[in-house]
């Protein structure tokens, strides 16, 4: 009797336990992050891209790269993964997708002084951008 509890109690605590929040670099489009396993949250949503963004700077340099696009791990995105696909990877194909774009993060040249650069995170949320609320913040980078 004692062994079927123990097996009922692990079977329900593994059951319980949550997913990790996994982000997974494309290795057909360079700048793409699918996120597989997002929190429910909006604000918990925002907070891991942002985290990762600022624990990850060698991904999104401004000599590597202008901008990052944060996609959901879905079975519409989970092809853009691989390196090669019949037909080839074109981005405008992530555009037939906007239910699944969470967030994007853009380097650009501050306006007053073309030598400093400004880092925004544009911020969709779980419905994705086209949604239309769009949230900028300014997380590195800033321009006077």
């Amino acid at each position: 009797m004692k062994k079927i509890i123990g097996i009922f109690l692990l079977l329900i605590f593994f059951s319980c336990e949550k997913e990790k929040t996994e982000f997974i670099q494309s290795k057909a489009v360079g700048n793409l992050f699918l996120i597989k396993n997002p929190p429910k949250s909006d604000s918990l949503l925002k907070n891991i891209i942002k985290d990762f963004l600022i624990k990850n700077p060698q991904e999104y340099s401004p000599e590597k790269i202008g901008h990052l696009d944060f996609y959901n791990y879905t079975s519409n995105t989970k092809d853009f993964i691989e390196e090669e696909r019949p037909g080839g990877y074109f981005r405008e194909y992530l555009d037939y997708y906007p239910e699944d774009e969470l967030a994007a993060f853009i380097i650009s040249k501050c306006k007053n002084d073309t030598l400093k650069k400004v880092g925004r995170f544009h911020f969709y949320g779980l419905k994705g951008s086209n949604d239309g609320q769009k949230e900028i913040d300014t997380i590195i980078y800033k321009c006077k």
